[in-house]
């Protein structure tokens, strides 16, 4: 058994111990009793609807066939942990979420530095990959788009155009109440999962013009 298929394991364990109809409410999800035994509840991630089923821990999946190992690890782990708590408008790099410094450098290199690597030179086609991927522009540094990873957990990228002093550079920030709703490992996955979307949206063609 792979360290991801144990983690599988124990995020159902988790999963199937507590009470369904509260992590949707917690989540900013919707909850359909099927029978006395089972019920279903879903939530979006990144704009696409999952529903699992209750207690078993499995997804149903009519739609969406191929869902990887560790989207099915980030929707279990966020029902789980998922606390309800409103947004506080307050935005962090992840170096500032509690115990977060201390992985920074590992966050760096997976979720900012393929991005910067693939539109470092490319402002127009970061623009256009963010708005391709549903992205909703915010004024900040040069180009910004926040994206909705779970309802309760928005992510912001920023991107600073390279000048004759400074090469281009991107930071990825969230709403502090991160913290009540996914551990520090699972927002970088989530982060990392945002970044190579984005990467691989490259010569895709939405076009965007600065306001």
């Amino acid at each position: 058994m792979t360290n991801l298929d144990l983690s599988l394991k124990l995020a159902k364990e988790n999963f199937a111990q507590k009470d369904p109809q509260d992590m949707a409410y917690r989540a900013g999800g919707d909850f359909e009793q099927v029978n006395c035994g089972n019920s279903l509840i879903s939530v979006k991630l990144f704009g696409q609807e999952y529903t699992l089923v209750h207690p078993e821990g499995g997804i149903e999946f009519p739609n969406h066939p191929q869902v990887s190992i560790i989207s099915h690890i980030l929707l279990l782990h966020y029902f789980t942990n998922a606390m309800g708590s409103p947004l506080s408008g307050e935005l962090v790099a992840y170096k500032d979420i509690p115990g977060g410094d201390k992985y920074f450098s590992v966050f760096k290199k997976r979720v900012e530095m393929p991005v910067i690597n693939a539109y470092g030179n490319n402002p127009e086609g970061f623009a256009e990959a963010c708005m391709g991927l549903g992205g909703e522009e915010v004024k900040m540094g040069d180009i910004a788009f926040r994206f909705q990873a779970f309802p309760r957990v928005p992510i912001t990228y920023i991107y600073w155009k390279r000048d004759e002093e400074f090469p281009a550079s991107l930071q990825v920030l969230f709403d502090s109440s991160i913290r009540y709703n996914l551990p520090l490992e699972d927002i970088v996955y989530l982060s990392e999962m945002l970044s190579w979307k984005l990467v691989r949206f490259i010569g895709k063609g939405v076009k965007y013009e600065e306001s």
